[in-house]
C-alpha cells in the first residue's frame, strides 16, 4: 500500500475550515512507509492491527521515523464537515461532535470513508 492510492487530504489554509477537529491522543504505532514530498507516513496501528496515513506539517518529524519501528504518535484527529456519500445510518458519527468518541473508532471509521477522515502526527516520541 502507498500514500498514493489512499487519496490523503493535503492541507490548506482554505480547505481547515471544510474539518472538525474531534480529538487528541497519544497511538502506539509502526512506520511503514514514509513519503516526504507529501509530508505523510502510513503506520500500523499496534493495538488494531490497522493501517492509516498520519499527516504532517513538520517534515523534521518524518526524518526521525525509522521504518518497521515503533513510536508514540501524538496526533489529532478530524473529520469531514460533508457527509456526502456517507451512508445515512453513519452521518451521526461525523455530524454528532459532542460525543466522546474512542481513536479506535476513527481508524476502523477511515477504513469506510477514508477521504472523511485525517490524522495529524504532531509529535513523535520514541516507544
Amino acid at each position: 500500500m502507498t500514500l498514493f492510492n489512499l487519496g490523503i487530504f493535503v492541507s490548506s489554509s482554505d480547505a481547515v475550515n471544510d474539518w472538525n477537529f474531534r480529538i487528541y491522543d497519544k497511538r502506539l504505532v509502526i512506520a511503514r512507509n514514509i513519503n516526504e514530498s507529501l509530508s505523510a507516513v502510513t503506520v500500523l496501528d499496534v493495538l488494531t492491527n490497522i493501517p492509516f496515513v498520519l499527516e504532517t506539517a513538520n517534515i523534521a518529524s518524518l526524518k526521525t521515523l525509522i521504518l518497521g519501528k515503533e513510536f508514540l504518535a501524538n496526533l489529532k484527529v478530524y473529520t469531514s464537515k460533508n457527509v456526502e456519500g456517507v451512508a445515512a445510518d453513519f452521518t451521526n458519527f461525523f455530524e454528532a461532535l459532542d460525543i466522546d468518541q474512542e481513536i479506535e473508532d476513527f481508524i476502523r471509521a477511515y477504513w469506510i470513508y477514508p477521504g472523511k477522515i485525517r490524522f495529524e502526527l504532531v509529535e513523535v516520541e520514541e516507544s
